[in-house]
């Protein structure tokens, strides 16, 4: 069996950077894919873990060993990049699990990134689902690219000895100067959301009945509108418009356990205005349904009911929604 090859020197990993974030930038630096880095490090060895796409969540301990032998790092450095490690007490739900490989990013996060003199990269809380908005610069988080349209999939090149990010579609570079920044949101609306997006993080991470009462609240709004299987959903109601058909783009959303999971960031953010609309600033309801929402839920197909977001909203003397 072929020992295991080291390279040279190895960029590391910044302390807020994805897993695959970081083995993506090893790799270029390498001018390899990471499968291919992967199998270099790893020489010839037959138990080599297959590489469809990388859990950044819950990583396989087998490639992160190699990763860590080969690159001269402690494993636990790598373990700690995990999602799973990083957001240990967090629901699974809250954790996007980017299907298709897609991501949301900052674009003034990379600009920031080559300012100070360093690659750009990929954080790792841009993968939580809540977060449309970039704390840092107060700006959307973006998932198409501003040129070809594609929903977001990112490469790293070297450019002038540090690595960018790109469009992997189009191959355009991936910044918030010029035009991109013309394209901005509308700075109080997206603030407003910035302050929305925070209410929610801390009922993620606080108390556990308040936190199914949010999920809960959620799949009301994206429950089937009035009987099971329909296209459109509940949330259809608060646009007041006859004729209102839910896009395609989220169409997936509409009756699923998790509904945030199969949305956009435009949708994500949709959904955290109308609920800061219907609650206030709480996001949920508190001790009485607002007549809005009310009339908004009895539209609702059923949907099942989680058993214990009812018996932890009402031990706590919250209001379940009952639709």
């Amino acid at each position: 069996m072929t020992a295991v090859i080291r390279p040279p020197v190895a960029p590391r990993p910044f302390r807020d950077e994805l897993l695959s974030s970081w083995m993506a930038r090893v790799a270029t630096r390498f001018g390899l894919e990471v499968r291919d880095m992967t199998a270099y490090m790893a020489g010839q060895r037959d138990n080599l873990p297959l590489l469809r796409q990388i859990d950044d969540t819950a990583p396989d301990p087998e490639l992160l060993k190699i990763w860590a032998r080969g690159c001269r790092i402690d494993p636990a450095r790598l373990e700690r990049l995990s999602l799973k490690f990083r957001h240990h007490n967090r629901p699974r739900d809250w954790i996007s699990s980017a299907r298709g490989g897609g991501v949301s990013v900052c674009f003034a996060c990379f600009d920031a990134d080559v300012a100070v003199g360093r690659d750009a990269y990929i954080r790792a809380d841009w993968r939580l689902v809540e977060r449309v908005v970039c704390p840092v610069h107060k700006e959307m988080l973006r998932d198409r690219c501003l040129e070809c349209g594609a929903h977001l999939r990112t490469s790293f090149r070297l450019r002038t000895g540090l690595l960018r990010v790109f469009c992997a579609k189009c191959e355009c570079l991936l910044t918030g100067r010029g035009g991109a920044r013309a394209d901005r949101a509308d700075t109080a609306f997206t603030e407003g959301t910035l302050t929305f997006q925070r209410q929610v993080e801390r009922i993620i991470n606080g108390d556990k009945g308040h936190l199914a009462l949010l999920e809960r609240t959620i799949r009301a709004l994206w429950a089937p509108l009035d009987r099971a299987g329909a296209a459109r959903p509940v949330l259809a109601l608060w646009f007041d418009q006859e004729g209102w058909n839910c896009p395609f783009e989220a169409r997936a959303a509409v009756g699923a356990p998790a509904p945030l999971q199969h949305l956009s960031v435009r949708w994500r953010v949709l959904t955290l205005v109308i609920l800061g609309d219907l609650f206030g600033e709480r996001m949920v309801p508190m001790a009485t349904m607002p007549e809005a929402a009310a009339r908004l839920f009895r539209r609702a197909a059923p949907i099942p009911r989680a058993p214990y977001g009812r018996r932890a909203a009402i031990s706590k003397g919250e209001d379940p929604i009952d639709i």
